[in-house]
């Protein structure tokens, strides 16, 4: 019986090694990585690193890198789609530390046509360190009204005590963002923290367009190891007076069965109160009530076609009469289809 093994385990390792020979003679690509690990050691917060691993074929066919795939937003790849036997590609990364600090680790996945490693990782590693800090934190976040502005207030200091330290610009690509730079002094001054510190108020404008903010404010800086430092802006203006739904849509209706619809006013002003005191439609085929909610805060304006409205398409325009004033005439489009 063991004997018989033998003889069966003897001849399966004898058939691998003949497949595997055999495939070596078909030959193909075959991905060789030199360095899998790339350690480019201590940098400044808010550098872009440039990271180049190489990719060597030493096979006797094209090597076809199909895809690589970083592993965060830190990094953004680009690779030589095909490599030639004996040749050797680049797979080129970049790494952002905006929004690091300490020591940190990231990966790329790579994607290739070798039958023997169809994949690899590889790795960046670094220790971020941040010599200017943003207090309380590199981060805004609005909630405002459309036509009201707001501001917040950043601290800039430098954490290596540099003496002639100094905050030079602040500027974003967004119109509806002002940012004032000012040395503090005395007693202003964040206890703890080197004695050079900045502060950057920065302000939304009241006439910035009512949805979400998202942005960046980059502050300039004289400092040898971080002459830039971003800072993220996210947020939301808000309509002061906010109807919903924007527009009346009956589609096709018939006209006896004298159908409405409903649309919601909402002051969204704290403790300013609005007033809507008329409403009117250019069509005669339609007739608008207002019903006061919460008088100054909350109305629901109702549009009922009448039951002898005109057949055919009507394209119509409510305007709600107010007492803000920003805001004295609110329009509505009113569209339907009567049979």
């Amino acid at each position: 019986m063991f004997r018989k093994t033998f003889i069966l385990l003897s001849a399966a390792v004898l058939a691998c090694g003949l497949i595997n020979a055999q495939e070596a003679s078909e030959g193909g690509p075959h991905m060789v990585v030199p360095e899998k690990v790339i350690d480019v050691g201590e940098i400044a917060q808010g550098e872009f690193v440039d990271v180049n691993f190489k990719i060597i074929n030493e096979g006797d066919a094209t090597l076809e890198i199909k895809a690589v795939r970083p592993t965060c937003g830190c990094t953004v790849a680009e690779f030589d789609r095909e490599i030639a036997p004996g040749k050797t590609g680049l797979i080129r990364s970049k790494l952002d530390t905006r929004d690091f600090s300490g020591p940190i680790s990231k990966s790329i996945l790579v994607m290739t046509s070798d039958p023997q490693t169809s994949a690899v990782t590889l790795i960046i590693k670094a220790n971020v360190h941040p010599y200017v800090a943003i207090l309380p934190r590199p981060l805004l976040r609005f909630n405002t009204l459309q036509k009201e502005g707001a501001s917040e207030t950043l601290t800039v200091v430098a954490l290596d005590g540099d003496p002639n330290f100094k905050v030079t610009k602040a500027e974003s690509s967004s119109s509806y963002l002002d940012a004032e730079i000012r040395k503090l002094e005395g007693d202003e001054l964040i206890k703890g923290n080197p004695e050079i510190q900045y502060e950057i108020k920065v302000t939304v404008k009241d006439d910035a367009p009512i949805g979400p903010l998202q942005d960046e404010l980059i502050i300039s800086t004289n400092h040898k190891k971080a002459k830039t430092v971003g800072v993220k802006v996210f947020g939301v203006v808000r309509s002061v007076i906010q109807i919903s739904p924007a527009q009346v849509q009956f589609g096709p209706v018939q006209a006896s069965a004298g159908p409405g619809r409903h649309i919601i006013v909402v002051n969204n002003r704290p403790t300013t109160p609005v007033k809507i005191s008329n409403a009117t439609i250019d069509d005669s085929a339609f007739e608008v009530k207002i019903v006061p909610v919460a008088e100054g805060k909350r109305y629901q304006i109702t549009v009922v076609i009448k039951k002898d409205a005109e057949k055919g398409s009507h394209d119509a325009k409510l305007v709600l009469t107010t007492d803000d004033k920003d805001f004295p005439k609110l329009t509505v489009p009113v569209r339907a289809s009567i049979r």
